[in-house]
């Protein structure tokens, strides 16, 4: 069986088609989905003493942050995207310090943010893809 007959590659190839293809909205949406969740199980790697599981579940949100930051329109944004850029930053900030100091306090308020941001984005992905269905938005193109 040769690397590209492989099924990993076949996934690889449909997630990579589906990343393409995807609304912008929805993307960032589901990367604010991937960093909640490997937060709380950065934090609950930290309650069971599971250091490894820790230190990969952060590595994880740490990964997510730096895409949320590229996808920020500075130019467009002007003053909300520079704050969202800040806000990025201190949560990676604080992110490091809970996993530096095994501090779950950290850890739960960059998953306070994370989540609350997070709702925000999937709430204008849906409302993306309802106006997208509408009828009269789809008369109008």
């Amino acid at each position: 069986m040769s690397a590209s007959s492989t099924p990993g590659h076949a996934a690889l190839a449909y997630l990579e088609q589906d990343i393409r293809t995807a609304d912008p909205i929805a993307l960032v949406a589901r990367v604010f989905e991937v960093a909640v969740v490997h937060v709380a199980r950065a934090r609950t790697a930290l309650a069971s003493r599971q250091m490894a599981a820790k230190g990969l579940s952060v590595q994880r949100v740490v990964r997510c942050l730096p895409l949320l930051q590229a996808s920020l329109d500075t130019e467009r944004g002007g003053e909300v995207a520079s704050n969202m850029d800040r806000l990025y930053a201190y949560l990676l900030r604080r992110l490091s310090e809970g996993h530096r100091r095994n501090d779950d306090a950290a850890f739960a308020e960059v998953a306070t943010h994370l989540a609350e941001l997070g709702s925000a984005w999937r709430e204008a992905a849906s409302r993306g893809r309802a106006t997208a269905a509408s009828p009269e938005v789809t008369a109008t193109r």
